[in-house]
């Protein structure tokens, strides 16, 4: 009897397990970042795991793709483990360190996992007027129709210079995937 109490309790803990490991690979699935930034309602969130290029500066901090230039994602950051934190904040800020400056930092390319918001909506009590062409971003510089708070850094890794997002060695302050919000 208790060899079968034994056996029935390894069997539903495995089972429960599996359980999670499926509920676990559907969210851990990569979501494109281009296809978030222009096909998520306004008002809409979602809890997604993003690949991008993270890119820090004065200005704040966002993640771009190529594909999608001219569109940025403002992140924020409340993480629920620092994994990586240290790591993220050593590469963006290799060639400020190394000039002893602060200020834009280098293109990292990361995993984040986090809730992702589509466009603000306006405030109700704007005249209808105003709330049909007024698009509020989610940054000071209302550039970014899309964020992120990232709960999680899964991974951080050097942009490649062969990357679609690295700048051209002809102006390293230049990045293609960052020229500025697209509207449509």
């Amino acid at each position: 009897m208790r060899y079968r109490l034994h056996v029935l309790g390894l069997l539903s803990i495995g089972l429960s397990a599996g359980h999670l490991r499926a509920q676990s690979t559907s969210a851990a699935q990569l979501a494109p970042l281009c296809e978030l930034q222009t096909q998520i309602s306004q008002g809409e969130h979602r809890t997604v795991r993003v690949e991008g290029v993270f890119l820090a500066g004065l200005e704040g901090q966002y993640l771009v793709t190529s594909g999608c230039s001219g569109r940025s994602t403002s992140i924020e950051f409340a993480l629920k483990s620092h994994h990586l934190w240290k790591q993220l904040v050593e590469l963006s800020n290799r060639t400020s360190k190394k000039k002893h400056v602060s200020g834009d930092g280098d293109a990292v390319l990361v995993v984040f996992e986090g809730e992702f918001y589509g466009p603000q909506a306006p405030d109700p009590r704007l005249p209808e007027a105003i709330r049909k062409n007024y698009h509020p971003g989610w940054d000071h510089n209302n550039a970014s129709m899309t964020k992120l708070i990232v709960n999680a850094i899964q991974s951080v890794e050097v942009l490649p210079a062969d990357h679609p997002c690295a700048s051209p060695k002809s102006d390293p302050k230049q990045w293609p995937c960052f020229q500025g919000e697209n509207r449509d």
